[in-house]
Parts: C-alpha cells; sequence; structure tokens
C-alpha cells in the first residue's frame, strides 16, 4: 500500500499544485503554545513534548484505520496524512516564474519569485544577479529535497510517522527564536536529513553525471560538519558536470553568463525528476519482490 500511497499523494500534487489545500498549520503552533511553561526550560523536552504526541497520534490512526477498514482505510487516512507532509508551495511554479523573469533580465521581479526558495536557507536576497542565482540554486535544491525526499525517505522507513516525524520537525525549526531553542532545532533537522540527503546523492550519481557525483558522494559519506545544503550543492556540482549554456529554454536573447545559469537551473529541475523517477521505481521494485 505505500507505493499506492505515494502515486495517490504525488497525483493530487500534480493536480493541484501542491498540497496546499491540506497544509494547514496553525495548530501546531497553538499546540506548542498551549505546552506547560515548565517545558520552556528544558529545550530538548519542549521539542519532544511538540512534535511527538502529534506522530504517536497519526500511528493510532492508522492502526485504527487499517482495523476498521482494511487496506483502504490505510488509504483514506495515509494520502491525506502524507500530502500533509510533503512542502509547502508550488515548487514548480516558483522556479518557472524566477527562471522566465531571470531570462527577460527582470531580476527585481526574479527576487520576488525566489524569496520561498531562500527562505528555506534563512538568506537575503543576493545583491549581484550571480549571487542572485548561486543562492537560488542551492535554495531550489534544498527546497526539493526538504519536501519531497526526505519524507518519502521517511515514509518509506517508518510509515506516516517517520513522514510526520520529519515535516513537524522542520515546522518546529521554523518557529520563533523566542519560542524554542533554534540551535537545538536545526540540529535535530540536520540529524533526520543526514541519511536521506546521502540517499539522494547516490541518486544524482545514478541518473546524472556518475564519475562526477560518485566522488563527490565519496568526500561528504562520513562528513558532519557540512550542512545539508552543502553536502547538496556538493553533489550537483558532480551531477551537471557539463552543462552546456544552449540548453536552455530561454525564448529570447540573453547573455551566455545568464543562458548558463538558467541551463543549470533546469538542469537541476531535469535531475530531480530523474531521481524521483528512481525512487519510484525502487519502490515499485520492492513491493513487487516483496523486500
Amino acid at each position: 500500500m505505500a507505493l499506492l500511497t505515494v502515486l495517490l499523494a504525488l497525483g493530487l500534487v500534480q493536480l493541484w499544485g501542491s498540497g496546499a489545500p491540506v497544509h494547514r498549520d496553525a495548530w501546531f503552533a497553538w499546540w506548542h503554545r498551549k505546552l506547560p511553561g515548565s517545558l520552556r526550560d528544558n529545550p530538548g523536552l519542549l521539542l519532544g513534548a511538540t512534535v511527538l504526541p502529534p506522530v504517536l497520534l497519526s500511528a493510532v490512526i492508522m492502526v485504527l484505520a487499517e482495523a476498521l477498514l482494511g487496506r483502504l482505510g490505510i488509504l483514506c487516512a495515509g494520502v491525506p496524512l502524507l500530502l500533509y507532509c510533503l512542502g509547502r508551495g508550488n515548487f514548480n511554479e516558483c522556479v518557472s516564474t524566477y527562471l522566465r523573469n531571470w531570462y527577460q533580465g527582470d531580476l527585481t521581479a526574479a527576487r520576488e519569485a525566489a524569496a520561498p526558495l531562500l527562505k528555506e536557507l534563512h538568506e537575503q536576497e543576493g545583491a549581484t544577479p550571480e549571487q542572485l542565482h548561486e543562492q537560488v540554486f542551492r535554495g531550489a535544491a534544498y527546497t526539493a529535497f526538504e519536501r519531497l525526499f526526505a519524507v518519502l525517505f521517511w515514509f518509506v522507513l517508518l510509515g506516516i510517522p517517520g513522514a510526520l516525524l520529519f515535516r513537524l520537525s522542520a515546522l518546529y525549526a521554523e518557529l520563533d527564536e523566542s519560542q524554542g531553542d533554534p540551535e537545538l532545532a536545526q540540529r535535530w533537522l540536520w540529524l533526520l536529513e543526514w541519511v536521506p540527503v546521502r540517499v539522494m546523492g547516490f541518486s544524482f550519481a545514478i541518473v546524472g553525471n556518475f564519475v562526477g557525483c560518485f566522488r563527490a558522494w565519496k568526500n561528504c559519506l562520513t562528513c558532519r560538519e557540512r550542512s545539508t545544503d552543502q553536502v547538496l550543492e556538493v553533489y550537483l556540482e558532480g551531477a551537471l558536470g557539463g552543462i552546456d549554456a544552449s540548453q536552455c529554454s530561454a525564448g529570447v536573447e540573453t547573455g551566455e553568463a545568464q543562458r548558463y545559469c538558467g541551463a543549470q537551473l533546469e538542469g537541476l529541475q531535469a535531475l530531480l525528476s530523474r531521481a524521483l523517477l528512481l525512487w519510484i521505481t525502487a519502490l515499485a521494485l520492492a513491493v513487487l519482490f516483496d523486500i
């Protein structure tokens, strides 16, 4: 049922553009505020008390759904819960709008379109076009990983509770600094991302430039210093080796550097699509051979 749940959830994302119809996070902030004040003296307990009860509740919901309705219950409960766990916003629309403005030379509009991608890395827009593109490229890579691939990894490993654990941990890390310990929240999120980002890096090697990406993958395999977005950037440098500026889809006259930057981001989109297809294929084979 895991494969069918994933396919239905991704199908709804394609239909709606995102999982926005079920992305309602006000309850999480409310729950965090309602916790006893004594917990705020212990950031670790506060993190656990905020995240773990909803995760355990999701496990109970899935058990009850299966007990009452069997496989149909798993789908009825699992699909909306998995949709909730996926990242916020319309990633493809954001990148497409940025690229359209980038090719037209409208950097102000390009910065506005890229704002959600930069927000994921808590960065300000770059002062120059080159700085802006570098930040957008890194932000797009991390956003795609955080909104989909990390969620799918924990879903396959631990089911809906695993996917929800990751999403709520990411939401917790976004809470205002006065409501918790941001360093602890970011460190916990980094731990949850450590294995998935390396699985994704190996996927990039398979669907991209294998030699370059596999070399980068080995170099970062046991690294405990780099952040997730830095590791992704290293992987992508290897996987996207040999990008040709003529491969971009610019429909207007643009400079060589502008075309190369656009081709790099379009190459990232294509690489992500191939990596997702690889993950779904691997999941289908695991179901087929009952692994």
